[in-house]
């Protein structure tokens, strides 16, 4: 008498968990289409100015931060295009005389060192390209725009008449323009913590291509009697975590 042999039913194999110990490259060779991410960057800030009776004087230390959003445009992670949202808290300081108003005394010329102070909602236009795996660490460069409109601004006055320091607290200011545009470029380095995250490091260069003031007019140095102009550049610190 034949007897019947029970069947298993077929069991899909699991796949194995992929452990990556020290040493073993994260890095699988394919990149998501887009990524996103978290930036953050200290700044060093100056002003650049050509205007009569203006100086630069001195460093505005700022920061920007956002979201970075970078496309894919290789099978590999070699080369993005690059973006996202940001905002930027950035300035300048000149020194130059002005019209001012000072408690107990009222209006006067002085010498004065003015700081600028302005928010921008910048959107970077971009490439980034990223050397392939060396020990989990990569090589990056990026070049490109930043599309800065301006949220809000300020100044903060300081001078000196006779052996006396005068300052005045920060004041909104209205003459700034309200559109920035600027080009950057810069090198760092991305180190792979898991195959689906990166975090780096990014020294950047911006140097403004508009002026910061407004024109025709708009902020009109009466003491003077000059539009004032002066460009913005700045050393950026960016570090950053981005997500495949």
């Amino acid at each position: 008498m034949a007897s019947a042999v029970a069947q298993r039913p077929n069991r899909v194999p699991r796949k194995p968990r992929h452990v990556y110990p020290a040493g073993v490259d994260k890095d699988n060779g394919e990149g998501a289409r887009v990524n996103f991410g978290l930036a953050f960057a200290p700044t060093f800030d100056w002003m650049y100015t050509k205007t009569l009776g203006h100086q630069r004087d001195g460093i505005v230390v700022g920061m920007r931060y956002g979201v970075p959003i970078n496309v894919n445009l290789t099978h590999g992670k070699n080369f993005y295009v690059s973006t996202g949202v940001f905002l930027e808290h950035v300035g300048g300081k000149l020194a130059l005389r002005d019209s001012v108003i000072l408690p107990n005394i009222g209006g006067t010329e002085a010498d004065i060192h003015r700081t600028y102070r302005a928010m921008y909602l910048t959107i970077p236009v971009g490439v980034t390209l990223k050397t392939k795996s060396i020990n989990n660490f990569y090589v990056c460069g990026n070049a490109g725009f930043y599309n800065s409109l301006l949220l809000r601004s300020s100044h903060i006055d300081g001078c000196i008449l006779g052996d006396e320091l005068w300052s005045r607290e920060r004041q909104p200011y209205d003459k700034a323009s309200i559109l920035k545009e600027s080009v950057f470029a810069g090198m760092g380095f991305e180190y792979a913590v898991t195959p689906k995250m990166r975090a780096g490091i990014m020294a950047n260069y911006v140097h403004t291509l508009t002026n910061f003031f407004q024109g025709r007019n708009q902020a009109y140095n009466s003491v003077l009697k000059v539009d004032p102009k002066a460009k913005l550049g700045y050393f950026e610190l960016v570090i950053h975590f981005n997500f495949l």
